[in-house]
Parts: structure tokens; sequence; C-alpha cells
């Protein structure tokens, strides 16, 4: 799941950005997690960090090469796409290492070509894929679509974003480590794998995914799961 933070203070754009880079998730199979900011300060004090920052630039208080500058100075490199009516912030965009640069009123075509370049910034565009072996031959799986898994006999039934799920000959101690270079996942016990991007809420013994699915987990193996979301999200 990709964090994406919209900051505009004009509620026609602030809605026009959220719906554009919900029609490109939708078009390109990319999944996004939106959050909307009208005051610059709001985003200023948020504690998370997002992977791709749409930033107005002329807003009240703090303008936007402010508050990407401010961003830079916490350390934080995430892609930065400003939206402005004006062409004259153009250098001083550059100067905070920013992705891209669009002029409001702005096309679809011109506001996905921003998008494309934050993603490819932080190597979305390279998809990140495994390969695995289900019936009939070999399958190539964008591995953000992968949402969970479970154990079945010798098989582990993987549940994707979309609602398809395919059965796959392969013990869960492989499937992890194919998994692992990614960094999201965590095997739960025996039955379990879980992309930890999709975990909507954890309670004493379940786990609620934003897909609808709810995980009844192992009181053995809940703590793990807990430990490793949070140290998961900590280092976002």
């Amino acid at each position: 799941m990709i964090k994406i933070a919209i900051c505009d203070d004009q509620k026609e754009y602030l809605d026009t950005a959220k719906n554009l880079i919900t029609q490109y998730g939708a078009e390109k199979d990319v999944p996004f997690d939106i959050t909307e900011f009208s005051n610059p300060s709001d985003l200023l004090d948020e504690t998370v960090e997002y992977d791709i920052y749409l930033l107005d630039v002329c807003m009240p208080g703090i303008t936007g090469m402010s508050l990407a500058t401010e961003l830079r100075a916490k350390r934080i490199e995430s892609p930065i796409v400003f939206l402005t009516s004006y062409s004259d912030y153009a250098v001083q965009a550059f100067g905070v290492n920013a992705t891209h640069y669009i002029v409001k009123p702005y096309t679809k075509e011109e506001f996905f070509k921003g998008v494309d370049k934050a993603l490819a910034a932080i190597n979305i565009n390279s998809p990140k894929t495994i390969k695995l072996k289900i019936e009939g031959g070999y399958k190539t799986i964008l591995v953000y679509n992968i949402v969970w898994s479970e154990s079945n006999d010798h098989y582990q039934i993987i549940s994707l974003l979309n609602g398809e799920k395919l059965s796959v000959r392969i013990s869960a101690t492989e499937l992890a480590d194919k998994l692992s270079p990614f960094g999201c996942f965590y095997q739960c016990g025996k039955t379990y794998i879980i992309n930890l991007d999709y975990i909507d809420k954890l309670s004493s013994n379940s786990a609620a995914l934003t897909s609808g699915d709810n995980l009844v987990i192992p009181r053995t193996a809940f703590k793990g799961l807990q430990t490793a979301y949070f140290d998961y999200f900590g280092r976002r």
C-alpha cells in the first residue's frame, strides 16, 4: 500500500487531486492510501511519513516550498510533486529535490505523468514480483497485490488484492523466504503469512485486514505479529 499525502488549501483542487489519484490506482492497479490536508501545519505536525507528497505551493501560513524544506529537514526523502497555479517557483522546487512540478489547471495526462515520476522514484514502477508455480504453469505476481496466505496441507492459498485466490504447491517457509526481501510480510505461526500493509486492526486474538478478512491468530503467535506490526510502521 502506497501512502500518499495531498495538501492544498483549495477544496476544489484537493478533491481533483484525490479523484485523479483514485483513477490512477484503478487504471494501473496500484493500491493507494490517501490522506488529505487543507492546512499545511497539520501535515507538518503529522508523525506518519508518507511515500509520496503532493503539495500546493501557495497556501496561507506555510507555503508549499517552506513545507517541503521542513520535510527535508526531518530527513524525509519521499518524492514531492508540487501542484501550483504559478510557474515562477520551478527553480525553488528543484532546490528541495522535487520530483515533478505541475501547473494548474492540469490535465489528467499531466497529473498522471507526475505520479509516474513519483512512483518511479520509489521504485514502484520497477515492479516487485515473485514467480510461483501454479496448476498449468507459472504465474508472476506483483508483491504489493498479495494480502495474505493460508497453509492448506502442502499448499498455500494466496489471497490477492482483487479478491482472487491462488493455490500454490509450496511450503509456508518457502513462501515466506521468497517474500522476506520485501520487508512487509510476517509469517504468523504455521498458518498465515500476512502483508502488514493491509492490517486494519489488531485485537487480542485476531487481525482484521483491509480486504474484509478477519484472521483468528493463535495466542502463541499474536504477540510476535503485534511486535512486527509496530516495528514495521515505526520504521516508516
